[in-house]
């Protein structure tokens, strides 16, 4: 008589747990890079709830403050291989949890398609561009004017006019808070200044420099001058403080929607790079302000 065999039994993979990471939990972390397990700890503390871990695979996402901006969450730090999806989902249910409006994260290798944050149910918000050019070896002359005014970090109404025209010229998303102008003027090789016409501030820039080399971080002009030519004024008495300064190289970044910048930026002599180019992915955790597009 021939056996009969049972049909076989399936089993259902057990379901990956994730967990909150907490600051306790961080010496079982396998942490990469150059990444301290302090430092860590104090983005977590600062930022309390919407980091995650999965214990069983030491994967972890950190979640902090996009800008120092604590209404917009960003995914700082994440060590994943296989349940990338999985903590990004996670820690969106966290964020929102909270009552933040997005959360962010940025992906730096823009050729992969489809990409893990699409898959998590995050959308494409802006693709960042990069430009570079050698250093000028003439100074830039401005109209007479046009004054170069630099700002400390201790001069509360250099910073009350820069704070005021951020607002103005930028989307909501790209705003600086208070809190991003005071740490970033504490920043090593910082160097801010608005730029004046006939004394009233129409305009400032921001850049850092490093070892023979320049970042235009920040440009903005009041919407009112705009197309006037201040944005050329600023650009090149920005270009040539870092000149002066002992940058041969500068680069700087912009979004790919903003033509404006893009024809002023190709207008003084940038040319496109592609090595540090990006995309910006986010999801909304409120569903309002995301209706908007993130206007204020």
């Amino acid at each position: 008589m021939a056996a009969t065999l049972a049909p076989a039994r399936q089993t259902r993979a057990p379901q990956l747990s994730i967990q909150t990471l907490e600051p306790d939990d961080i010496p079982m972390l396998r942490l990469p890079g150059l990444r301290g397990a302090q430092a860590l700890r104090r983005e977590i503390e600062c930022y309390p709830g919407r980091s995650v871990w999965a214990p069983a695979t030491l994967e972890f996402a950190v979640v902090s403050p996009w800008r120092n901006r604590p209404e917009i969450a960003c995914v700082s730090e994440l060590v994943a291989v296989r349940h990338t999806e999985s903590l990004l989902r996670e820690a969106f249910d966290r964020c929102a949890a909270h009552g933040d409006d997005l959360l962010l994260a940025i992906e730096l290798e823009s050729q992969r398609s489809p990409t893990v944050h699409e898959r998590a149910g995050m959308q494409l918000l802006e693709e960042v561009i990069t430009y570079e050019m050698p250093a000028p070896r003439e100074p830039w002359r401005p109209r007479p004017s046009v004054r170069y005014v630099g700002v400390q970090a201790n001069d509360k109404r250099g910073i009350d006019e820069m704070f005021g025209i951020d607002r103005a010229a930028f989307p909501w998303l790209w705003r600086n808070s208070r809190s991003e102008f005071d740490v970033y003027l504490r920043t090593p090789g910082v160097e801010v200044a608005l730029i004046e016409v006939g004394g009233e501030p129409v305009a400032y820039v921001g850049a850092t420099l490093f070892t023979g080399w320049g970042h235009l971080d920040r440009i903005a002009v009041a919407p009112e001058r705009q197309g006037h030519g201040i944005g050329l004024e600023a650009l090149g008495l920005a270009v040539d403080a870092m000149r002066r300064r002992g940058a041969r190289r500068i680069g700087l970044s912009t979004q790919r929607t903003n033509w404006r910048s893009q024809t002023l930026y190709e207008r003084f002599g940038f040319r496109r790079t592609h090595d540090h180019d990006y995309r910006l992915f986010g999801r909304w955790t409120n569903p309002e302000r995301g209706a908007r597009g993130g206007t204020a």
